[in-house]
Parts: structure tokens; C-alpha cells; sequence
């Protein structure tokens, strides 16, 4: 038995935090993916994630633990397998996630969902399950996490493509958008962000600060605005609208007290208002990746410059119209055939 899988990382265009909330985000599938590949083993398991040594002393029953494991992989497989309810023999599992990582840091694309759905779905294919329900996959995510976040990384994931994305309770309701109109540029801080206790802080800041609500429901008004001129092709309203997320992000992340544009930018935001282009962090800030935003590419010339220039990079990454894809190895098709 022998299959690949592969699933893309995420961007969100616009949403942060309010998402959390019910609100709508604009998210974007990356066209940079994890790998997964799965093969029979005589041996025993034997998990390797991006190159580096097996993880070790795995029981061949691990699968039928209560005990979450110890290790990254196979924390990731044991939450997958429980998910959709299978289980399997040992097997060779290798994961590449060094798409979404920069000089060996992860850049903040999401991989842990990437890495989730992507095995989530290689082991439902070995299972013979027709179809992978993206509730499986949150359920999946979820409980490799241990915590409940929005599940966009994860929607991202399953399906790719950018898209309307919201979810209350366990309903997530996803529709399609068209690409993002005018012209972009994905700038890495160089930092990872540190994020723990982000949400937490969030979360306790939305129940008990006075006049949350209206912040919060002010950032998804500006998402909701961005969606509209993303669906009419609007590339000034879109535009507009985005500066308007980062203002109000900023907003919030005053109120809050959250770190949003800590680790890089804030000094991207000032270069962006310098040369009159739109920027805003992509995710839940503290470092990572931002996105500059113009109506043509002319607008983001001098800006690409003046990061370059602060030791920023610039990332090459369009949109990836497709989720999560799983294949079998061409020698055991031609065997089956």
C-alpha cells in the first residue's frame, strides 16, 4: 500500500479575531503544501516529520491508546484515526511541511492544519471512506490542538480556493470568492509569532470589556466590505477596505491589550502608509506574514523596495484552487489495473 497526500497552507486576507465571534473572514488558500505519504511497513511504525530522524518507541497498538503520544506525527495520526473512526497497521507515515517554512521557522500558514487534514485524509482513502466531511477534519484538528479555534486554516486546508468563511458552534458555512482583484505582496517578518494565550486573552476581553461588540462587529463589517468588492472585482473598494480591517485590527488589539502588530508590523504598516498602499498582518499578528495591498502593481514598487530595504521578504505565493488531494503510488495503480 502506498499513498501520497497533499494539502495547502492558508492566508486570512481579513477576519482576525472577529471570526472567533461569528463574524465572516476572507480567507485564501496558498499555494505551498504539505506532503504526507503512507506506505505498508514490516517493521513497525515508523513516523518522520520534515526529514529528521524516526520518532521512536511507538507500540504497534498505539492507535488503541487512551494515552494522547508523546511525539508531533504521531499525536497527529492518533487524533486523525480517531476522527474518522479507523484504524490501521503499522506503516511508514512521512510528513514534509518545509513548503511552509522560511530557513527551518515556520511561516504562520497554517501547517498544523495542513499537516491534519492532509493525513486525516490519507487515512480515510487506506480506509476505503468515500468522502472526507470537513467536520471530520475539525474533529481531527480540534483534538490535536485542545483547543476549539475558528477552523478556517483547517477549511483552507480541505478545500482551497479563496472563500467566505464563518462558523458558529459546529456549523461552519463557507462560500466561494473570486480571486483577490488589484495587486498583492505577502511580506515575512522574520518572526515567528508566538501566539499562546492570544485567543485565551481575546476571548476574555470579548466577554467582559464594555463596547466589545461594537469593535468586534466593526471589524467584520470592513471584512464584509472587502468580500463585496472582492465578488465585484473592485480592486479600490477592496483595497479600501483592507486598510480599514487594519485600523480597526489596531483598534482592537489597543483594547485588548494583544500584540497584533508587534514583531515587524507596525514598521510595515508605516512603510505601507509611506508609499499609499494597504497593509495589514495576515493571521493573529505578533510576527509571521502581512499582506500589502494596491489597485495595480505600480503602487507596490516602492513599497516591495522599502521592505526589502528593513530586512523584510517578500513571499511568492498565489492562490491554490484546490484542497486536500490524495492519490495512490502509479506502481500500485498499474498493479490494480
Amino acid at each position: 500500500m502506498g499513498l501520497r497526500a497533499s494539502a495547502p497552507g492558508k492566508m486570512m486576507i481579513s477576519g482576525e479575531y472577529s471570526v472567533l465571534s461569528g463574524e465572516p473572514a476572507l480567507v485564501m488558500a496558498v499555494d505551498r503544501r504539505v506532503q504526507v505519504t503512507l506506505e505498508s511497513s514490516a517493521s513497525g511504525w515508523q513516523l518522520r516529520a520534515d526529514g529528521a530522524s524516526p520518532e521512536l518507541d511507538l507500540a504497534p497498538d498505539f492507535l488503541d491508546s487512551e494515552q494522547r503520544p508523546p511525539t508531533a506525527v504521531a499525536l497527529a495520526l492518533w487524533c486523525a484515526a480517531r476522527a474518522i473512526e479507523v484504524r490501521t497497521d503499522p506503516m511508514m507515515v512521512h510528513v514534509d511541511s518545509r513548503a511552509l517554512q522560511q530557513a527551518g521557522i515556520k511561516l504562520g500558514l497554517g501547517s498544523s492544519a495542513a499537516v491534519s487534514v492532509a493525513l486525516t485524509a490519507a487515512l480515510a482513502q487506506h480506509a476505503g471512506l468515500e468522502t472526507l466531511s470537513l467536520e471530520a477534519c475539525f474533529r481531527a484538528h480540534d483534538a490535536l490542538q485542545g483547543t476549539t479555534g475558528s477552523g478556517f486554516d483547517v477549511a483552507a486546508a480541505w478545500r482551497g480556493g479563496c472563500f467566505e468563511f464563518r462558523r458558529k458552534g459546529s456549523e461552519a458555512t463557507i462560500a466561494t470568492a473570486p480571486s483577490l482583484p488589484g495587486a498583492s505582496r505577502f511580506v515575512w517578518t522574520g518572526q515567528a509569532a508566538r501566539t499562546a494565550g492570544f485567543v485565551e486573552r481575546y476571548r476574555h476581553w470579548e466577554r467582559n470589556a464594555p463596547g466589545s461588540e461594537r469593535l468586534i462587529a466593526a471589524l467584520g463589517d470592513a471584512t464584509r466590505t472587502a468580500l463585496d468588492a472582492v465578488r465585484r472585482a473592485d480592486a479600490t473598494g477592496y483595497v479600501a477596505a483592507l486598510a480599514a480591517s487594519a485600523e480597526r485590527l489596531g483598534a482592537l488589539a489597543k483594547a485588548a491589550e494583544l500584540p497584533i502588530f508587534a514583531g515587524g508590523h507596525e514598521q510595515l504598516l508605516r512603510i505601507g502608509s509611506a508609499c499609499g498602499v494597504a497593509y495589514k498582518p495576515c493571521g493573529a499578528g505578533g510576527g509571521d506574514i502581512g499582506i500589502a495591498a494596491a489597485v495595480d502593481e505600480s503602487g507596490l514598487t516602492a513599497f516591495e523596495q522599502a521592505a526589502r530595504g528593513e530586512g523584510y521578504s517578500i513571499l511568492s505565493m498565489e492562490c491554490d484552487p484546490n484542497g486536500v488531494r490524495v492519490e495512490r503510488d502509479e506502481a500500485e495503480r498499474i498493479a490494480n489495473s
